[in-house]
């Protein structure tokens, strides 16, 4: 039996399709020297993770919610150094276990045939590739418990052979030009035939402005990831906006407060409690940082009037692309069909936009596999 994985490690969750299906966690991995969970306070998306030298980590909303209420800085996982560090192996290895899990093949395992593939941010991959895949390869062997149920022990092997990287501006072309099995659609191939093309990858770190030439080559000189244009300086602002009444918020605790308590918080003020809604605070900031990015477009690529195409894919790019899309719209320089948000679409059903990435991933391992 094949499981097909591919992992689109972002800053604020890890998105997975395995054999068709969709999932994601919160990726926040936190090592702990805890041996049991209380069972009172779980909930089905706590994760716990024990390998096989009996070191525990805390993963997902489980980790997400002791970084908060133990006010940790986590701002180096927040870094590209997260992609050699002991946490990512982690949450690679709940991402497989889940995938096994949701595939019903856990009693398969030993005998599973797994290919896997790691899409990562433009800038990095060639730094890190080797690493991952280093990580990735030989045999696995862990135990994980997931809410109120046992933990379960895992032991699979995946050859080098089956593991790959790919950017993940790549991915998104591939998920808009390629079918299920990874090969060409060719009534979506114009995005590479008639270019160029600029894809705006917008993630919770890091927005990649990526320029595609015709034919389909990257043009590596107009090419960057950009970290100024991303939700964490969204959050940021929102945090800044915050800790004038607040000193314990930062960025990384916005995504957390925002699923707590219809995403409101409170503070004193003049001695009587005030309560925020952090989903206006952010809508303001959002329409700031979207403004600030159409600006430094324009200063970059001469107001966008040598591409034919902008392909805006992952979460940010979302949230941005209305605002970006009447600004260029109201300038006579785009319309809908020339400046479009990737669409997720895999197995004739449309995913949210945020797995565009891990779809692309997912089409292209079955075109390295399959081909």
């Amino acid at each position: 039996m094949k499981l097909y994985i591919a992992v689109d490690p972002g800053f604020d969750s890890m998105k997975v399709v395995a054999n068709g299906k969709t999932f994601k966690f919160p990726f926040n991995v936190i090592e702990t020297n805890e041996r049991k969970m209380n069972d009172y306070r779980l909930r089905e998306d706590f994760m716990l993770l024990e390998r096989s030298d009996g070191s525990t980590y805390r993963v997902g909303q489980y980790a997400r919610e002791q970084l908060y209420d133990n006010k940790q800085e986590i701002n180096d996982f927040y870094t590209e150094q997260r992609f050699i560090s002991a946490e990512f192996q982690v949450g690679l290895d709940t991402a497989i276990a889940l995938a096994i899990e949701k595939n019903e093949l856990y009693d398969s395992q030993a005998n599973l045939e797994i290919h896997l593939i790691v899409a990562l941010p433009h800038a990095c991959r060639n730094l890190y590739a080797s690493t991952i895949i280093g990580a990735a390869t030989g045999p696995h062997k862990f135990k994980l418990r997931c809410g109120r149920g046992e933990a379960k022990a895992y032991h699979f092997n995946i050859p080098e052979a089956n593991i790959h990287t790919v950017s993940q501006t790549i991915a998104a072309i591939l998920g808009e030009t390629s079918d299920d099995n990874g090969a060409v659609n060719e009534d979506k191939f114009y995005y590479l035939s008639n270019g160029p093309t600029l894809v705006l990858d917008g993630g919770y770190y890091t927005m990649g402005m990526v320029v595609v030439s015709r034919g389909g080559t990257i043009d590596e000189d107009r090419t960057e990831s950009n970290t100024r244009f991303a939700m964490a300086n969204v959050n940021a602002k929102v945090a800044e906006e915050i800790r004038k009444h607040r000193s314990d918020v930062n960025h990384y605790s916005i995504e957390y407060l925002l699923g707590k308590d219809s995403g409101s918080i409170r503070y004193m003020e003049n001695g009587k409690a005030v309560t925020a809604n952090i989903n206006e605070i952010r809508n303001r900031k959002m329409t700031e940082v979207c403004s600030e990015l159409i600006e430094y477009l324009n200063a970059k690529y001469n107001n966008l009037l040598d591409f034919q195409y902008v392909l805006v894919t992952g979460g940010t790019g979302f949230n941005f692309y209305a605002q970006i899309l009447q600004y260029y719209e109201d300038a006579g320089l785009m319309d809908p069909e020339h400046m479009m948000l990737t669409s997720g679409e895999l197995e004739e059903r449309r995913n949210p936009i945020e797995y565009a990435i891990a779809i692309g991933a997912y089409k292209g391992l079955k075109g390295i596999v399959n081909s």
